[in-house]
């Protein structure tokens, strides 16, 4: 595979399936019966053309390919943007072409908590990024970038890909808003909700987890006052607004522990969190386990139970 990202210092040799470019799409696009390729587009536009289909982009947006595709690029044009080749496996070792690609991937993939990649397996190519989420896609972009370009430690492919995490996490947020189902395994409330106000609302907590959010900054992104937001949101989910985030930020820790290696210092500064303590805590208030063992019992459960070959 072209595509990858090899280990020099820090586990010399080790390949990482993935390879992300900043400013620049290749032409020609090399992915077929290789990878995937997400381009998040931050600024300009572009078109590409795959058969007879002519496809244009328009940022702040995704743009998803898949690996039995053949894309040309027919014009770019101011282009800022993120391009990420992976193969699926780089999420997960067992997300082979074969799997996903199987009719009983949906089914496991829920069970399991894997990511569904439905943009590309639907072959819809465009998925519209919303600006309240839009900075939080290109410091994740960045940050993943920097790790696979600097491998500053052990740590540099699980880091890479823990930021690579919350960038399909934010693709598969925007595509399930657009009406294409269910996004991933957590119920998907923002779907639900009719009100245009709460809802950004909610998007705006999703969008800035890992900040310091206060209640009045929510709310202001929801254009209501503070006892307006929270009444309808406990109203809509049974959450306050602030529970609702701490539920949130747990489930993003969740997806950090079970997939990658990352140090649970890093995931605690990530998911919005203080203290290893203050995470601690609220983990198990949540969970009934420690962070500790909530990462060991997930990894045991995919060797006991994920024979997917």
């Amino acid at each position: 595979m072209k595509h990858v990202t090899i280990g020099r210092q820090h586990g010399k040799g080790k390949i990482a399936y993935v390879r992300c470019v900043q400013d620049a799409i290749d032409d020609p696009i090399e992915i077929k019966d290789q990878c995937f390729l997400l381009i998040a587009l931050t600024e300009g536009t572009a078109s590409f053309k795959i058969g007879d289909e002519i496809i244009e982009a328009i940022a702040p947006c995704f743009i998803c390919f898949n690996e039995l595709e053949d894309p040309i690029v027919l014009s770019k044009n101011q282009c800022k943007c993120f391009s990420i080749y992976f193969h699926p496996m780089f999420l997960n070792v067992n997300m082979t072409f074969a799997l996903i690609r199987s009719g009983f991937y949906g089914d496991i993939a829920h069970i399991h908590d894997l990511f569904l990649l439905k943009p590309f397996l639907d072959g819809h190519h465009v998925v519209p990024i919303r600006m309240s989420n839009l900075e939080k896609i290109k410091t994740a972009c960045k940050e993943m970038r920097r790790e696979l370009q600097e491998q500053r430690d052990w740590y540099w492919s699980c880091r890479g890909r823990s930021y690579f995490m919350e960038v399909i996490i934010s693709l598969e947020r925007m595509y399930g808003l657009m009406g294409h189902g269910k996004a991933n395994k957590m119920p998907d409330r923002v779907a639900s909700i009719q009100d245009p106000k709460l809802r950004e609302a909610v998007l705006y907590m999703e969008g800035h987890y890992m900040e310091q959010l206060t209640l009045g900054e929510i709310a202001s992104a929801g254009e209501m006052n503070r006892t307006t937001l929270t009444r309808l949101l406990k109203k809509e989910t049974g959450m306050t607004t602030m529970e609702y985030l701490m539920d949130y930020r747990i489930k993003m820790a969740k997806k950090q522990l079970a997939f990658t290696d990352v140090p649970i210092k890093d995931i605690v500064v990530r998911c919005g969190f203080k203290t290893v303590q203050h995470f601690s805590r609220v983990f198990k208030e949540h969970t009934g386990e420690t962070p500790a063992d909530f990462r060991k019992d997930a990894v045991q459960k995919r060797k006991d139970e994920l024979t997917l070959g």
